[in-house]
């Protein structure tokens, strides 16, 4: 989490979950990504021995989830599945289809339980599972019903676009993709597909429900939202593939809110700004990234905005200081080298001081080892403040390197081509005029003077050499006539000069840490 000196409950609760969480990370460091396997071990047979004592009956305690029963048959099932694991002896798939056959309505779609209204969502649970069970549990769902079922749930644009969950209910996303999935799974036309999407509006109800962040909210308004994000994204890839997600969504801003989701620590993602992270948005925000890959490199990058259509504002920017004996961008290289190191010191005095804590306990003088586990405690707690400030450091050097190439971003180096080769051509064409200027000189001066003109023409000759080096790059003196290629132009802009006004200006006026 972005450390902004503005403490916050999230704030707090993340900076007590990485403390939490810190020891856990420390034992995997010296252990090799290939090895990890190892030790992240998915515990299969106790999974599979779970959803086994839940499928065909559950306790009375569930009695709460009766509206739910579509969905925890469709967990079940599709785990299962995952896990390459067959359903349990008393219980096959002929006797799962019954039941969810049972919570067919007569005019189409699923409710959550027998004898309940249609609803889009365990209509979509029970369709999926359907599916997952396969072979002639298919027969149970009646296609055209659904079919019917799904044009009732339309929205017209004009009444807000999108899908109703069941007659008479809310909208939102979540509705549109549960629609344009069951859809899919029932291999309707493709005619039907876009007779949806004509009749719901749904492209555009999907483009209103992106906010000014670059998620997308439940509905138009609402705060961006990872699980809702990731519904919308997928109904529109359902309904019309990458060139629909291109020219309905602002891409570039949706990656951008997407990957500030992921923690710096954990590797998760949070489902909103300023949430922690959890393995629910983990399941909804990662799923985004497989279905923006489809899209074309292109769709990924922020526009360009034509220098003579950018807006103008009167931002009083100071003036960029002269190049530095030292840049500071060193100094914060050193600064967070220095952090680290400090960190690294006080992690190792702290493990070191908690087996000494462990080998107390099992020793004789057992009674001695609470002062060395307090005392091992404290290490690690200044352990976790050396690391948010080694973190802390490492943001500041990634903030000056972001903001100096957003600023003044590297040239295309089709650009950059073409200014090489102007400037060989104009430095060659500046050559040739000098040449051309001392042969006149020597020629005049001859036909004038013979004799006590020629130190004057040698002087003149010198000082026409020496005009013409100098407009010459540096670096091209002393190298004509050598066959040698002339190197490029200098840089555009010096970047070490802009990373100090950076370094000087923008953290304490954008990004609020305090003016070094």
């Amino acid at each position: 989490m972005f450390e902004d000196r503005l403490p916050t409950a999230t704030s707090k609760a993340q900076n007590a979950l990485e403390k939490k969480i810190l020891p856990f990370y420390q034992e995997l460091e010296p252990v090799d990504a290939d090895e990890l396997h190892d030790f992240l071990e998915l515990q299969r047979d106790s999974h599979i021995a779970y959803i086994h004592s839940g499928l065909g009956q559950l306790g009375a305690g569930f009695a709460v989830l009766d509206a739910s029963r579509t969905w925890m048959v469709y967990w079940m099932v599709h785990s299962l599945a995952l896990l390459d694991a067959p359903l349990p002896r008393d219980v096959t798939a002929d006797n799962i289809a019954a039941f969810l056959g049972s919570c067919q309505h007569s005019e189409g779609g699923f409710g959550g339980g027998p004898m309940q209204i249609p609803h889009l969502a365990p209509t979509y649970a029970a369709v999926a599972a359907i599916v997952t069970l396969g072979g002639t549990a298919l027969a149970v769902i009646d296609r055209a019903k659904a079919r019917d079922f799904l044009f009732r749930m339309c929205i017209p644009p004009e009444q807000g676009g999108g899908f109703s969950v069941h007659e008479g209910g809310e909208g939102d996303l979540r509705a549109c993709y549960t629609a344009m999935a069951v859809a899919h799974m029932l291999g309707l036309e493709e005619g039907d597909k876009q007779e949806l999407l004509r009749r719901s509006g749904m492209a555009q109800y999907v483009r209103a429900c992106q906010t000014y962040e670059g998620g997308l909210g439940g509905e138009p308004g609402n705060e961006a939202h990872g699980g809702y994000s990731f519904c919308g994204v997928a109904a529109l890839m359902l309904a019309g593939g990458p060139a629909l997600v291109g020219s309905s969504l602002d891409v570039p801003r949706l990656l951008h809110w997407l990957v500030h989701r992921q923690g710096s620590m954990e590797g998760g993602f949070n489902g909103r700004t300023n949430k922690l992270v959890d393995g629910c948005y983990s399941f909804w925000q990662g799923g985004i990234f497989p279905l923006l890959a489809q899209l074309p490199l292109a769709a990924l990058r922020p526009p360009r905005v034509p220098a003579s259509s950018a807006p103008r504002q009167d931002v009083q920017i100071p003036p960029a200081p002269m190049m530095a004996a030292s840049p500071p961008f060193e100094l914060a290289e050193e600064e967070m080298h220095s952090r680290m190191h400090a960190y690294d010191s006080l992690r190792g005095r702290a493990l070191a001081a908690s087996d000494d804590a462990d080998s107390a306990l099992k020793g004789a003088a057992a009674r001695h080892s609470a002062g060395k586990a307090v005392a091992a405690r404290e290490l690690l707690d200044q352990a976790a403040a050396a690391h948010e400030a080694a973190e802390l450091a490492t943001t500041q050097l990634a903030c000056i390197n972001v903001s100096a190439f957003s600023i003044c971003p590297p040239p295309d180096p089709e650009l950059l081509l073409v200014q090489e080769q102007q400037h060989l051509q104009a430095a060659e064409s500046r050559g040739q005029q000098a040449q051309q200027a001392q042969q006149q000189g020597q020629g005049q001066g001859q036909a004038q003077q013979p004799e006590a003109a020629a130190p004057q023409a040698q002087q003149q000759q010198g000082q026409q050499q020496q005009q013409a080096g100098a407009q010459q790059p540096v670096g091209q003196q002393g190298q004509q006539g050598q066959g040698q290629a002339n190197p490029p132009p200098p840089p555009l802009c010096n970047y070490e000069a802009l990373q100090l006004w950076i370094l000087k200006w923008v953290p304490d006026r954008f990004f609020g840490f305090p003016q070094p």
